[in-house]
């Protein structure tokens, strides 16, 4: 059972990329009880507690922050965190005397990417891509404009149900680039197999 003397040693850049929070020890609520911070701590190292507690950060936290939620001190949150830092998946941010630290926002759409691209067949991705643009394609027509920020432009300012379509079709076109990108992903892991699969029967 891993505690946090056999986690003395940070681990390099190359260990960091199999962690991932939900596995380890899913979402971890701000307060929780004692009796149930001690069963974190007795099934986690400390850099798993700390990996966790920033992968589901949004807003920058101090050593001390990430030190109390992740059931630690600021000296081990110092030192797991800098693997991290270095990989790209946190940022550091000099704030006056102290330092604080967020997940990387470039990371986590990589991370979603990557999840959609596992979690759904081609076939699923298509439909979805296909079903946004049909919904992006029906505001354009409503509205007869081409994007978003057109239609922010033109909206009057009481016009809620308007603004709440805009909102939408933002969000739509979020999806979509995912959603492509998790497509090209696909595709792209898929040749990768076939590759492999190629070249160990012909080797074989």
């Amino acid at each position: 059972m891993p505690t946090d003397e056999n986690a003395d040693r940070p681990p390099s850049i190359t260990e960091i990329d199999p962690f991932d929070s939900e596995e380890l020890s899913g979402d971890t609520p701000e307060n929780v009880g004692e009796a149930v911070t001690e069963e974190w701590k007795a099934s986690t190292t400390a850099f798993q507690r700390i990996h966790t507690v920033l992968k589901n950060t949004y807003e920058p936290r101090t050593t001390g922050e990430v030190a109390d939620a992740a059931a630690t001190t600021k000296p081990t949150v110092r030192k797991h965190v800098e693997p991290l830092v270095e990989a790209g998946m946190v940022v550091k941010r000099e704030r006056g005397n102290g330092v604080q630290y967020v997940w990387n926002q470039t990371q986590r759409r990589i991370n979603r990417v990557a999840e959609l691209a596992d979690e759904h067949s081609s076939v699923e991705l298509d439909r979805k891509i296909r079903r946004a643009k049909e919904r992006i394609a029906a505001f354009e027509r409503k509205y007869g404009v081409e994007s978003p920020n057109e239609l922010a432009k033109a909206l009057d300012p009481d016009d809620d149900a308007g603004w709440d379509d805009l909102a939408t079709w933002r969000t739509l076109e979020d999806d979509l680039k995912r959603l492509e990108a998790a497509q090209t992903v696909g595709e792209y892991l898929g040749a990768e197999s076939v590759v492999g699969r190629r070249d160990t029967s012909n080797h074989a």
